[in-house]
C-alpha cells in the first residue's frame, strides 16, 4: 500500500486507489492511522472481488438513502423527503436491519401496519392518529429509493414491490361564501388577504406564502410560478380576478420580495396552528382546514355551472382528472334535460288526473 492511497482530511484519515481503472475512494472514518489502513485494506479486497471475481458487493441501506438524498437537493420537497429517511432508518435499525436486500415486502408491510392509526406523538389532540396518507408518502420514499438502487445504482438484482394502503381522497370540505367572510374577518393580517387570495386563485398554501413579486404581472394580471416551486413539478400561470388583485394591492410596499410577507418583512413558513384554531371558534366555523380552502375554490366554480372540471384542473394545476373528480357531484345543470325526460311519464300524476304511477 502506497501511503498516497491514505490521507488526511482534517483530523479524519480518507482513502483513494483504482481497481482495473475503476476509481474509489472515501473516508476511513477514524483518526487512528492502523485502524485507517485496516479499514484501506477492507475495502480494497471489497472492491477487487467485485471488480474481478464478480462478487457482488452487499450495499447497506444508510450508503444508499444517502447517495439517494444527495441526487436530489433539488427537489422542493427534499426536507420532506429527509425526514422519511430518517424515519425509515430509524425502524429498520429497530429490526436490526442493515443491508439492501434485508429490506423485504413482508417487513415492509409489517412497519406499515403498525405505524397507520398510530396515535400522533406530538399531536396535543390525543384522538389524531396517522392516516394511510402519511404512511403511503413514506412508502412512496423507500420505494424511490429502492427503484434508484435497482434501476441506476444496480446495487440490487431485483426490485421488491411495497403496496401501499387505499385512500379516501373523497373528503370535499368548503364553505358558503358568508361562513368564509366570517373567517377572513377573525384572521389578523397577513393571513386574512392570504385566505382571500388562496379562494379566489385556488392555490396550495405554499404557493401563497411563498409569492413572490416577480412572479406576478400587475399589467397583465397573471403570476407564474416556475417549475422547482410546484408540486407537480410542472410550471404554471394563472389568470387573477379582481379579488385576488385587491388582496395583493393591500400588501404594497410591505416587502420588496414576498407578496404577503410576516410583519418582520420575513416570509410566512406556516399558518399558526393557535391562530387558525381562534379564527375558526371566533368564526362558528368547524372542521376545516387550511387546504379546504383550495376545496372552496373549486366548489364555488363548480357550483356556478359555468366552469367545467377541465377547465378547474386547468386552472388549479392538477395533474390527473380524478382529482377533480370529486367536485363532479357539485353541479347537475348539464344533466337537467335528461332528468326533464321523465315530465312527461309523470305529468298525468302531476295535473291530478286519475292515473298513478306506482314505483316497486
Amino acid at each position: 500500500m502506497s501511503l498516497q492511497n491514505l490521507y488526511l482530511r482534517g483530523k479524519v484519515w480518507h482513502y483513494r486507489f483504482k481497481v482495473n481503472g475503476t476509481p474509489y475512494r472515501g473516508s476511513c472514518k477514524t483518526e487512528d492511522f492502523s485502524a485507517a489502513r485496516e479499514f484501506y485494506d477492507r475495502e480494497r479486497a471489497k472492491a477487487w472481488r467485485h471488480s474481478v471475481v464478480k462478487d457482488k458487493v452487499r450495499r447497506t441501506w444508510d450508503e444508499t438513502v444517502k447517495r439517494w438524498l444527495d441526487e436530489h437537493e433539488h427537489k422542493r420537497s427534499w426536507k420532506d423527503d429527509q425526514r422519511s429517511a430518517d424515519w425509515w432508518s430509524g425502524q429498520f435499525k429497530s429490526y436490526r436491519i442493515t443491508h439492501l436486500d434485508e429490506i423485504t415486502p413482508d417487513l415492509v408491510k409489517k412497519i406499515r401496519d403498525a405505524e397507520v392509526g398510530r396515535p400522533h406523538l406530538r399531536a396535543k389532540n390525543v384522538h389524531r392518529v396517522v392516516s394511510a396518507a402519511t404512511v403511503n408518502r413514506k412508502l412512496a420514499m423507500l420505494r424511490s429509493v429502492i427503484n434508484a438502487a435497482h434501476r441506476e445504482y444496480l446495487w440490487l438484482d431485483s426490485r421488491p414491490v411495497f403496496k401501499g394502503f387505499t385512500e379516501n381522497n373523497e373528503r370535499v370540505r368548503y364553505l358558503e361564501p358568508h361562513e368564509f367572510a366570517r373567517l377572513v374577518q377573525c384572521l389578523p393580517e397577513p393571513y386574512g388577504s392570504m385566505a382571500t387570495f388562496a379562494v379566489s386563485t385556488g392555490l396550495r398554501r405554499n404557493n401563497v406564502a411563498g409569492l413572490r413579486w416577480e412572479f406576478v404581472n400587475m399589467a397583465r394580471r397573471t403570476a407564474t410560478f416556475p417549475e422547482l416551486v410546484m408540486k407537480n413539478g410542472k410550471p404554471l400561470t394563472i389568470p387573477l380576478n379582481e379579488t385576488a388583485m385587491g388582496a395583493m394591492r393591500r400588501q404594497l410596499g410591505k416587502s420588496t420580495v414576498w407578496v404577503f410577507p410576516r410583519l418582520d418583512g420575513e416570509r410566512v413558513r406556516d399558518i399558526p396552528s393557535k391562530m387558525w384554531k381562534k379564527a375558526l371558534e371566533q368564526a362558528g366555523i368547524e372542521n376545516f382546514r387550511w387546504h379546504d380552502l383550495r376545496h372552496t375554490w373549486a366548489s364555488w366554480l363548480r357550483q356556478s355551472g359555468a366552469v367545467g372540471l377541465d377547465m378547474i384542473q386547468e386552472l388549479g394545476g392538477w395533474k390527473q382528472r380524478s382529482m377533480v373528480q370529486r367536485y363532479s357531484h357539485l353541479s347537475v345543470e348539464h344533466l337537467a334535460s335528461s332528468a326533464g325526460v321523465l315530465d312527461q311519464l309523470l305529468a298525468p300524476v302531476s295535473g291530478g288526473g286519475a292515473q298513478k304511477v306506482h314505483i316497486l
